[in-house]
């Protein structure tokens, strides 16, 4: 079975990947961006199954539908679960809250070869209605509190009181209003997924900032923008080219 993976995080898409193969699920192509799912449909017939994020770098990928029609059923991949219902709008077989489980995944590919029709061509759509209102969607408990080391002790903190998550030298930091920072043992895109997107934005790949806590945007070079958070310090937030337009919306 043929699948193409729409993910422009590398790790999480070298690890999908791999996950996929184990289920013998032949990954095709991993498109990073929008302009690369197009320029795949251009190209090539379609797959089997997408297993599709929804945030791409160039936008989300609802933009996709509203342009090309895509026939193949997808699986979309997230940490965002406000799309839920939007998603399953779509073509949609589950919808996987990141970092993704193997049990999770699991469900969803079995799901999927369920519903599936034999002849390959169309989603059954009665047993999709029937399995979406079974299932239901439950809000998801966004992390609320986070455990640091410091020194022997290990010590709560609150999330809402966290201005800024960043990652440096391979090791993830939080920054906490007071200007501290503590190192955390979870990649910054792990612990970004546990987070309220409404309340944390990922302004670069390494740099995450929470709303609350922003004292100022500044007009940057090249059509960047510069954040400026609670007790900064030195350290520069600067938010990637292709995620302005995202940020200045999430900011709305």
């Amino acid at each position: 079975m043929n699948v193409v993976l729409v993910e422009d995080e590398g790790v999480a898409a070298r690890r999908l990947a791999r996950m996929l193969e184990a289920h013998q699920l032949n990954v095709v192509s991993l498109c990073k961006s929008l302009q690369e799912i197009e320029a795949y449909l251009d190209l090539n017939d379609e797959p089997d199954l997408y297993f599709m994020d929804i945030h791409l770098s160039d936008g989300v990928i609802f933009e996709l539908f509203e342009k090309r029609r895509v026939e193949a059923p997808i699986i979309f991949t997230t940490a965002y679960d406000q799309y839920a219902i939007k998603a399953f709008k779509q073509n949609s077989v589950d919808y996987l809250l990141k970092p993704i489980q193997e049990a999770d995944l699991k469900s969803a590919i079995d799901k999927f070869k369920s519903i599936y029709k034999s002849n390959g061509s169309n989603i059954d759509l009665v047993a999709l209605s029937k399995m979406i209102q079974a299932q239901g969607f439950k809000e998801n408990s966004y992390r609320e509190r986070l455990s640091v080391k410091v020194g022997d002790h290990i010590k709560s903190l609150k999330v809402s009181s966290l201005t800024h998550i960043y990652s440096e030298n391979k090791m993830c930091f939080v920054q906490t209003m007071e200007g501290r920072r503590f190192p955390i043992d979870q990649t910054l895109e792990s612990i970004y997924s546990e987070l309220n997107p409404k309340m944390f934005f990922r302004v670069s790949r390494s740099n995450v900032v929470q709303i609350d806590h922003i004292v100022d945007v500044i007009t940057y070079s090249n059509s960047r923008l510069k954040v400026v958070i609670e007790n900064q310090g030195e350290k520069e937030i600067i938010v990637a080219r292709d995620r302005v337009k995202e940020f200045k919306n999430w900011l709305g």
